[in-house]
């Protein structure tokens, strides 16, 4: 199954920061519910996106970083928020 990922703020621009509409895999539709939060950063530790995602835990979770924070904005790191929305957020 392909996971279902969307970008729900872009911390690289000025302003609120939301960012609406990016969803991928490019081409794919919503197949599965997008529970989980994740964060992804740039090399220097700088966060650069937020978002959802319907995987966490297995190859899969990587998607929004590699389908689009590593090609469009340079992150080499993701971390998922694992106990839902209160939890501190872990590095796979």
């Amino acid at each position: 199954m392909k996971t279902h990922w969307k970008i729900t703020k872009d911390y690289t621009v000025v302003g609120d920061g939301s960012v609406e509409g990016i969803e991928g895999p490019f081409g794919c539709t919503r197949s599965a519910p997008t529970p989980y939060r994740f964060k992804m950063y740039d090399d220097d530790g700088e966060i650069m996106l937020a978002g959802v995602c319907s995987h966490h835990d297995d190859e899969n979770a990587f998607a929004p970083l590699e389908d689009f924070g590593m090609p469009s904005y340079g992150c080499t790191e993701i971390r998922y928020q694992r106990d839902g929305k209160t939890g501190p957020f872990e590095t796979l």
